[in-house]
């Protein structure tokens, strides 16, 4: 059944978007106002809402209002992710992190994938800490989060198709993956390894959820942040680390003028933060 878009007012488009904001850290810009109306049109069809004043009303006075926010959350954040994406950052992680803290008399290591999305990263990254045979050296926990409900779910299930390998080679996912028609669905060898959350990391109970950490991977989610949702994600990280701790943004993204309380390391392939 064809969904006409539901128009977004300015003035709808400011009070809906602080909702976001308010609920997610997620903040939108006005070129942004088509990707809401696109995306939660349907949604208004599906409540017999015919504005998104209804809507808004909707998210604020209803008592399912805490419900709504999360499906809301769920159909307007991008989850873009695939196989060994950046894997430079992973394999740095492989061959130098982890093995300077077994010389270094460590016995354990806490690795934290947020937001993880569909799950892929933290798949990658448990795929490749296997295949060096890291997990018979040390006692390694990987926990993943995210704030959309939905994808979480898809990554605790551990089925994939072909979007998700793109340029990823045949036998890591023969070796990795039993596949049932389109479907690849990852061994529970490896989903065992993981261990999937939801949660926001605007929010102060994410890092008790978390707990210490020696690695964070935060890829591509700070540039949907204003300063102030950066500066407290990444104080928040900051405050999460071990010393020493890593922590891993996306190729676009950078700590200048958000942090001093990190070193920038460079090698060659990637770059990561070290806590300082």
């Amino acid at each position: 059944m064809l969904i006409n878009t539901v128009k977004l007012t300015d003035a709808e488009f400011v009070e809906l978007k602080d909702i976001i904001y308010k609920n997610s850290g997620i903040l939108f810009t006005e070129n942004k106002k088509y990707l809401i109306e696109n995306r939660l049109s349907k949604r208004l069809s599906e409540l017999n809402f015919t504005s998104f004043k209804d809507y808004i009303y909707y998210l604020k006075y209803d008592v399912r209002k805490r419900m709504e926010m999360d499906t809301m959350i769920n159909l307007i954040t991008i989850n873009e992710t695939y196989f060994l994406r950046e894997r430079g950052q992973m394999d740095y992680l492989v061959n130098t992190i982890i093995p300077d803290f077994i010389k270094a008399g460590k016995r354990s290591v806490k690795i934290w994938s947020v937001p993880c999305s569909t799950g892929e990263e933290p798949y990658s990254i448990a795929i490749l800490l296997m295949n060096a045979g890291l997990y018979n050296k040390i006692n390694i926990d990987i926990m993943a989060t995210d704030i959309n409900s939905d994808v979480v779910a898809i990554a605790k299930r551990g089925e994939y198709h072909s979007a998700s390998f793109r340029g990823v080679p045949s036998d890591f996912i023969s070796k990795n993956f039993r596949q049932e028609g389109q479907s690849y669905f990852i061994k529970d060898e490896i989903k065992n390894k993981i261990r999937f959350n939801t949660g926001n990391i605007t929010s102060p109970t994410v890092s008790m959820i978390a707990g210490r950490m020696d690695v964070i991977f935060c890829r591509n989610v700070l540039i949907y942040f204003d300063m102030d949702g950066k500066k407290k994600a990444v104080d928040m990280f900051h405050k999460t680390l071990n010393d020493p701790g890593y922590l891993c943004l996306g190729h676009s993204e950078t700590l200048n003028k958000l942090s001093d309380d990190f070193t920038m390391k460079n090698f060659g392939t990637g770059i990561l933060y070290m806590k300082k």
